[in-house]
């Protein structure tokens, strides 16, 4: 059966699912324009209704996807946004499960961009992953996008940077979370950014060392993954493999007060500083 939402944007096929709901291929029938649809059954905790409101914030904001439409159709919720191109876990296992230096580089330098750009906005993303960054089509296929603010949230409470809460149950996906929100800490700006050093390490070197932990419980498994993180020294295990400059990032990140501001320019020049030494030259990824 053909579904048609708000008279023009035409659901193709379903090419994702989360806890949410699902997610689903379109075009918009008077453009020809691809679009990606959300779809989620309403409830009082509604994530799309949440991103939906970031993504009016965020929608001047290079390498966010515009939001389109976003209503309700019955007993579900529909978030309509641009359709864009492979995440970065896509090009990982298209390129034999790790990505290039040079590559990873360029890569992190936009993430930073992004990540620094939505929380000049007063969000914090809080579900940073290869998943959540997506590859423009066309003639964007060298701007990294951020999607997925479904658990995005402000960090300001009139004008002021909310207070520190402990206790805290993991938000986000364990793998990448930061140390901090694995101790029950509430997330803040520093968490966004040391997810991204574990991204870098992770396309560079294939996989993190607390991964295919095979606990059954998803409470023993993070609290694993959380002690892991805290007592490898990454700097011994990857001394030989991995750049040291990636090390210092996610030492830099860990490092941050609650309500300290990252250092944006200090952890791109750390990626660019790498990049020269290297002598790569300045062009695209792709």
């Amino acid at each position: 059966m053909t579904v048609i939402i708000e008279r023009k944007y035409k659901i193709l096929k379903k090419i994702g699912e989360g806890s949410f709901g699902k997610i689903f291929s379109g075009i918009n029938n008077n453009t020809n324009e691809a679009v990606a649809i959300k779809i989620e059954e309403d409830n009082n905790t509604s994530v799309l209704k949440n991103e939906a409101r970031m993504y009016s914030t965020l929608r001047e904001i290079e390498g966010i996807p515009k939001m389109r439409a976003w209503g309700k159709e019955g007993k579900f919720n529909y978030l309509v946004i641009d359709h864009l191109g492979n995440s970065l876990e896509d090009l990982k296992i298209k390129n034999s499960g790790k990505l290039g230096l040079k590559t990873v580089l360029l890569l992190g330098k936009q993430m930073i961009e992004r990540i620094e750009a939505v929380h000049s906005s007063g969000i914090i993303h809080r579900d940073i992953k290869p998943d959540n960054f997506l590859i423009g089509n066309y003639s964007n296929r060298n701007m990294l996008y951020l999607i997925d603010f479904g658990l995005a949230k402000t960090y300001l409470k009139n004008g002021k940077h909310v207070s520190i809460e402990n206790n805290r149950n993991i938000t986000g996906t364990s793998r990448y979370v930061s140390i901090n929100i694995h101790n029950g800490i509430l997330p803040s700006r520093r968490d966004d950014m040391e997810s991204i050093g574990y991204i870098l390490l992770y396309l560079l070197n294939g996989e993190l060392p607390w991964q295919g932990i095979s606990e059954e419980s998803g409470d023993v498994k993070n609290k694993l993954i959380g002690n892991i993180k805290s007592e490898i020294n990454l700097w011994d295990m990857y001394s030989d493999t991995i750049p040291g400059e990636i090390f210092l990032f996610i030492h830099y990140c860990r490092k941050l007060n609650f309500e300290e501001i990252p250092d944006y320019k200090y952890l791109k020049n750390i990626l660019n500083n790498l990049y020269q030494h290297n002598g790569y030259k300045h062009d695209n990824f792709l």
